[in-house]
């Protein structure tokens, strides 16, 4: 640590001066000499506890949103979904040109209230689970001390009623369907599957005599290739309703 003058003033300033865990000169001035000592004091414990934190990092939000999620075992279909979201909603924002340390969590509120704007009140918090998922894993880098996407206040997100069909709208929502589409409407209303499950199931996955459903593919995105449901557990069987569509 060394004292110096001020270029303005007759004060005195205290460069507190240190080498951070890469072996790099860091500094910074406090007009305290006690103040100094304290940090410098701070950094040597969080040097030797592993909890040290560079502040002047000049990664950005969006940088290493990308880099995050580039480095993420997500299926194709949840990676485009990702980079879209850091795209359009990230990258660009309040928050996508500031650096990591520099973001505060009053910051991420507002960013948040600016998202609810323009995005249903499931998507923001799609997408306040991805970003609270890069910061996470900023801590986990020791590029940050702490994560600011806390406490937030999201939208409420309002569910309407769902009303089940009857069996007699069902039937009547089949007939008016072309032949070959009848009984996709059957089996959705009595399974429940997801469209791209839906789409890839098969006549070899149905057991007619034991009203069982084998769902062990789902479409992809662009509808080319069966590949394992996005949840394995749901690959199991299921019942069939006891009542099938008129011949």
């Amino acid at each position: 640590m060394c004292n110096e003058p001020h270029s303005k003033t007759t004060d005195r300033r205290y460069r507190a001066r240190w080498l951070d865990p890469d072996g790099r000169e860091r500094s910074r001035t406090f007009t305290r000499k006690a103040d100094a000592e304290r940090h410098l004091a701070a950094v040597e414990g969080a040097k030797l506890s592993g909890a040290y934190v560079n502040d002047a990092n000049p990664v950005t939000v969006g940088e290493y949103a990308r880099k995050w999620a580039a480095t993420r075992p997500h299926r194709q279909t949840t990676a485009t979904r990702v980079e879209s979201l850091i795209s359009k909603h990230i990258q660009g924002t309040t928050i996508g040109d500031k650096r990591l340390s520099a973001v505060r969590a009053s910051e991420i509120q507002a960013w948040v209230t600016d998202r609810a704007k323009v995005l249903s009140p499931t998507t923001v918090r799609l997408l306040v689970q991805t970003l609270r998922s890069v910061f996470n894993a900023a801590v986990q880098d020791r590029l940050i001390a702490s994560s600011p996407v806390t406490r937030l206040s999201l939208p409420r997100s309002e569910t309407a009623r769902i009303v089940p069909l009857t069996v007699a709208q069902v039937q009547a929502l089949a007939d008016a369907m072309p032949d070959r589409y009848r009984a996709m409407i059957i089996i959705q209303a009595g399974l429940g599957l997801r469209i791209a499950e839906l789409l890839a199931l098969r006549l070899e996955d149905v057991d007619f005599l034991r009203r069982n459903v084998r769902v062990e593919w789902q479409l992809t995105q662009d509808g080319k290739h069966r590949v394992s449901p996005k949840h394995q557990d749901h690959a199991a069987r299921c019942h069939c309703p006891p009542w099938s569509p008129k011949p």
